[in-house]
C-alpha cells in the first residue's frame, strides 16, 4: 500500500465537487480549487434552475467526439451506470424525479438544494480544504508529483485532477484556463466549439419573424446529406434562431461549414394534404388574400411575412405548390453558433488519445486525471453532459483509491 496521496482538483463544478466527495468518502485527502466566488456556479443555472442532474436514457449515441470510440463512451458511463446513481443520492438524501422523457430532477426542483447537500459533504469532512477564490496560474510536474502555483500562493500534490470545464457560458465562470494548463503540459487539444446554443443566420425573412415562437422540424444537411433531424421549439430572432429544438441541433453545426437547415413551419401536415386543404379554402373563398388563408395554420405574423415574400394568383394551381413545398421546406443556408458567451456546453477540448478511458489518467504525464468538460466529448440537452461529468468523475476517484489505498 502506498503513502495516501495528497490530491489537488482544479475546478470546483459538477465533476470535480462529485469527484472530491468520492475521494473523501475513501479518506483521501482533497483539496478543491475553484476561481469563483462559490462553487457549482454553472451547476446552479442547469434546467433552468431546476437542475436536470441526470437522464435515465444515457448511452453513448447521445454525445459527440471526434477522438473517443462510442465503446469508450459507453463503458465510461457504465462504469458508473444510472442505477448507481440513484443508489448514491438516496444515500445522500436527494430524492429525484424521472419524467417520461427520461430527464431526471431533484423533488425539490432547485439546482440550489443538490448543490447544498454536495456541499455539506464536503464540509462535514476533516480531509477537505476548500480554496475558493483561487486560479491556479501554472501547473508543473516534479519527481514527487506536481506543483501548483495559484493566486495566493504554491504546493506540491500527490495527484491533480483537471475538472476546470470549458469556455462555454463566461458569465457563469466558464474559461479556457484549464485546456491552457493541459496544453502546458504537452496534451493534444482538438479545437473547441459552442454546443447547445442559438444559430446565427443571415436571413430577412426569418429576422422579421423576431419573437414568434413556433414548433417546427429542423433538418440539418450537408451536401445534401442529412446530419441530423429534430422536432421541438423554435424562437425566432433578430440574429437567426433559438428555442430548444435548436439548442439539439446546434450539436451538429460544430465547426463544419456550408450547412443547411431545412425548416418545416407545419410538421403535423404531409404536404398533400396541405395543399388539398389550401386548394378546398381557395375554392371556397376565392376572394381571401394570402394572409387570410394561411392564418389559419400558421402565427398571424408567419403568415404576413410569407405574402409579402411570395408572389400569389390563387388561381395558379403552380403556385400554391410552391407556396407548400416553401412552408414545408424552407432552406436556411450557412448557419453559424452564436458563441461561447450563449452556450450551455463546449464541444472539443483535450483529446481522448491523451487518456485511459478505464481511469481518466493522463498517458503522457502519471498521476494527471481529466475529468468532465475538459475532455473533447459533448452530449446531448437532457441531462446528459452532467451524467458524463459524474461517470467519469466516479471512474476517476476509484483509480486513484485502486492505485494508493491497494
Amino acid at each position: 500500500m502506498q503513502e495516501i496521496p495528497k490530491v489537488a482538483i482544479i475546478g470546483g463544478g459538477a465533476s470535480g465537487i462529485f469527484c472530491a466527495i468520492c475521494l473523501l468518502s475513501y479518506g483521501i485527502p482533497v483539496v478543491l480549487f475553484e476561481k469563483n466566488k462559490i462553487l457549482g456556479k454553472k451547476l446552479l443555472a442547469t434546467g433552468n434552475g431546476r437542475c436536470n442532474i441526470h437522464n435515465r436514457h444515457t448511452s453513448a449515441n447521445r454525445y459527440q467526439t471526434s477522438t473517443f470510440s462510442l465503446k469508450e463512451i459507453q463503458n465510461i458511463l457504465e462504469n458508473f451506470n444510472f442505477k448507481a446513481f440513484v443508489k448514491i443520492c438516496q444515500k445522500f438524501g436527494i430524492a429525484l424525479e424521472i419524467c417520461e422523457d427520461g430527464r431526471v430532477y431533484p423533488q425539490s426542483n432547485s439546482a440550489k438544494s443538490v448543490l447544498e447537500v454536495f456541499s455539506n459533504i464536503l464540509k462535514d469532512s476533516e480531509n477537505f480544504t476548500m480554496a475558493l477564490e483561487t486560479e491556479i496560474l501554472e501547473l508543473r510536474q516534479t519527481q514527487e508529483g506536481f506543483l501548483l502555483k495559484s493566486s495566493q500562493g504554491q504546493g506540491e500534490y500527490s495527484c491533480v485532477v483537471l475538472a476546470c470545464g470549458s469556455e462555454a457560458a463566461p458569465k457563469l465562470g466558464g474559461s479556457d484556463k484549464g485546456l491552457e494548463l493541459a496544453k502546458s503540459l504537452g496534451l493534444d487539444i482538438v479545437q473547441t466549439y459552442p454546443s447547445l446554443v442559438s444559430l446565427k443566420l443571415e436571413s430577412s425573412l426569418i429576422c422579421a419573424l423576431s419573437g414568434v415562437k413556433i414548433k417546427a422540424k429542423l433538418t440539418l444537411k450537408k451536401a445534401n446529406q442529412m446530419l441530423t433531424e429534430v422536432l421541438g421549439d423554435v424562437l425566432f430572432t433578430d440574429y437567426g434562431i433559438s428555442g430548444f429544438g435548436v439548442l439539439d441541433i446546434s450539436s451538429y453545426v460544430r465547426l463544419e461549414k456550408d450547412l443547411q437547415i431545412v425548416l418545416d413551419f407545419l410538421p403535423s401536415f404531409e404536404e398533400r394534404a396541405l395543399e388539398n386543404q389550401l386548394a378546398n379554402l381557395v375554392k371556397t373563398y376565392p376572394n381571401r388574400n394570402l394572409i387570410s388563408l394561411l392564418s389559419g395554420f400558421l402565427n398571424p405574423k408567419i403568415a404576413k411575412v410569407f405574402a409579402q415574400n411570395f408572389s400569389w394568383n390563387p388561381k395558379n394551381t403552380k403556385q400554391l405548390k410552391q407556396l407548400v413545398y416553401r412552408l414545408k421546406n424552407f432552406e436556411l443556408k450557412n448557419p453559424t453558433t452564436k458563441g461561447f458567451e450563449n452556450a450551455e456546453v463546449s464541444g472539443g477540448g483535450i483529446s481522448g488519445k491523451e487518456i485511459n478511458p478505464k481511469t481518466m489518467e493522463s498517458q503522457k504525464c502519471p498521476n494527471l486525471y481529466i475529468i468532465g468538460e475538459m475532455l473533447d466529448i459533448v452530449g446531448n440537452r437532457g441531462g446528459y453532459n452532467l451524467a458524463f461529468a459524474f461517470s467519469s468523475a466516479w471512474i476517476c476517484a476509484e483509480a486513484i483509491r485502486e492505485k494508493f489505498c491497494h
